[in-house]
């Protein structure tokens, strides 16, 4: 090829290129992704349960606590507190007594029928919150049906484990320190018996120590009302101050909180597309709009 060969064909390249009539039947789509990173959701959930049946669960949870005090006031019985893995409890803090009663219903659970009954609408009112969230299934380990091996499922009625309930009595300044639920997917609380000074249960950012991720969510608690929130986010309970009792049952939702928790999961993501007009098509849209107009 010749350079005048060459020059002729890089000067109609050219003119091609500035020809803007080539464009007019040019399209494209244009794309876009919303991905939800590090999304809390909390839900409220109320009247699952009558006054009568919140009445009868909150008479077993005190019954239990009445039996766990015994224990705990008799030097024959009582059992030494067993270390804590982080806080700085000292011996007559109300945070205590929660970590010995949580303790004792590992060895004397309160009634099973009641908890039972409870975990039957706590594990409903966690698919609810998957459904409404939109979060993919929660995958879990249990034990196959022949025994002696576990398996994962995403089956959406796990059976109720040991220690998957616990009963909570709150009163005269008892209060819980700022904890997650490792190993749990979701946890939640239902409360059965609330006085007028009952504890708020007080949800932390789990985005971060600094600002502005330093706000903490307060939900007030109400007799009948489950809480669901990911096992991962750090919370506490206030203190209820009066001598009527605070009275809840507390659930996990097993789970490996790994798949859904660490910085690149995505909770849920949605992705669109949509056709772009040409330039000399939106010219002739807005000249026929200001045509329109006079």
């Amino acid at each position: 090829m010749t350079f005048q060969s060459l020059t002729i064909i890089v000067t109609l390249a050219w003119l091609l290129l500035i020809d803007r009539s080539i464009f007019i039947e040019a399209k494209w789509n244009a794309t876009g992704t919303v991905k939800n990173l590090w999304a809390t959701p909390v839900m409220e959930y109320s009247g699952l349960f009558s006054e009568e049946q919140l009445a009868v669960f909150a008479k077993d949870v005190k019954k239990s606590w009445e039996s766990f005090l015994e224990e705990k006031n008799n030097p024959v019985t009582a059992r030494k507190t067993k270390a804590q893995a982080y806080g700085t409890s000292t011996k007559n803090d109300k945070d205590l007594i929660n970590e010995e009663f949580f303790n004792y219903q590992s060895r004397f659970p309160v009634n099973p029928y009641t908890l039972d009954i409870v975990w039957q609408a706590f594990v409903f009112a966690c698919n609810k919150y998957i459904e409404e969230t939109g979060m993919p299934p929660i995958e879990y380990q249990r034990e196959t049906l022949e025994g002696g091996s576990l398996e994962w499922t995403t089956e959406k009625n796990p059976r109720r484990g040991k220690q998957y309930c616990w009963g909570s009595v709150q009163f005269g300044g008892t209060h819980h320190d700022i904890h997650t639920h490792p190993g749990s997917a979701l946890a939640g609380t239902i409360y059965l018996e609330v006085p007028a000074d009952g504890g708020p249960l007080s949800l932390m950012d789990p985005r971060g120590p600094l600002p502005p991720f330093t706000y903490a969510y307060r939900v007030l608690p109400e007799a009948g009302k489950i809480v669901i929130f990911p096992g991962t986010v750090p919370h506490s309970v206030h203190g209820t101050p009066g001598d009527n009792p605070r009275v809840s049952i507390s659930c996990n939702y097993p789970g490996d909180w790994r798949k859904f928790t660490t910085s690149n999961t995505v909770f849920g993501e949605s992705s669109w597309s949509h056709e772009m007009m040409s330039r000399e098509e939106a010219q002739a849209q807005a000249q026929a709009k200001h045509k329109s107009e006079l």
